[in-house]
C-alpha cells in the first residue's frame, strides 16, 4: 500500500495495524512502514459501516486536525462527501 504513495491510510480498527502480529519481534509494523519510513499519516477508529451499507466506494474525504503544537495525534471530525 505504501508503494501507491497515499497521503493518509485509515481503518475502522483501534490501531491501523496487523493484529495479531505474525512476527512477535516487530512492534507495530504498519506504523513503522507507513508513518516512520514513508511519512504516511494514519487515521484510526473511522466509522465506516454507514458508507459500507450504502455501498459508497468513492467520495471526497475532508478532515481538519486540531492545531496543537508538539502533539503526535489529535481527534478529528472526518467527512465523506459523495
Amino acid at each position: 500500500m505504501a508503494e501507491q504513495d497515499p497521503m493518509l491510510v485509515g481503518a475502522d480498527t483501534p490501531p491501523v495495524e496487523v493484529s495479531p502480529n505474525p512476527d512477535p519481534q516487530v512492534s507495530l509494523p504498519v506504523h513503522q512502514i507507513m508513518l516512520v519510513v514513508n511519512g504516511i499519516h494514519l487515521l484510526e477508529n473511522l466509522k465506516l459501516d454507514d458508507l459500507a451499507a450504502k455501498r459508497v466506494h468513492e467520495f471526497a474525504f475532508m478532515m481538519q486536525p486540531l492545531k496543537l503544537q508538539g502533539f503526535t495525534g489529535s481527534s478529528v471530525a472526518p467527512i465523506a462527501v459523495r
